[in-house]
């Protein structure tokens, strides 16, 4: 699994297509649903996660291992955790549970890469 992740706007996705250029991808997005069938493609890029809840982010967790082990998997992962704390207690803990959800992709990913307006870091793997 990679993991390409930075502020909104930053060129996660351009950085992304590029990579994958010439590839079939089948592009996901988290805030429709696990989708129950997939086409017969190697490679996913799901993107969407920064707007879910707890409970849907746990079962996204288990899903994305579980292709992880049949497909290349890329994360595109909005970063929402730095810069001003939301005054609504629901904002916060959706933050938290984004937080959360990012740092357990992070720790089983093969690679991870910021994205910072348009310029990759590779912080883990290659």
């Amino acid at each position: 699994m990679h993991i390409i992740f930075g502020g909104a706007f930053n060129g996660k996705r351009a950085f992304v297509e590029k990579q994958l250029a010439g590839q079939n991808v089948q592009w996901i997005n988290a805030e429709e649903g696990i989708p129950t069938i997939l086409p017969n493609i190697e490679v996913l890029a799901v993107t969407g996660f920064e707007n879910i809840q707890e409970n849907q982010l746990n079962k996204w967790f288990s899903q994305l291992k579980q292709w992880d082990d049949e497909k290349e998997i890329y994360v595109v992962a909005t970063e929402i955790g730095r810069g001003i704390v939301p005054m609504e207690a629901s904002m916060r803990k959706l933050r938290d549970d984004v937080g959360r959800f990012y740092q357990q992709l992070f720790a089983v990913a093969e690679s991870v890469t910021r994205i910072w307006y348009g310029i990759p870091q590779t912080i883990k793997g290659r």
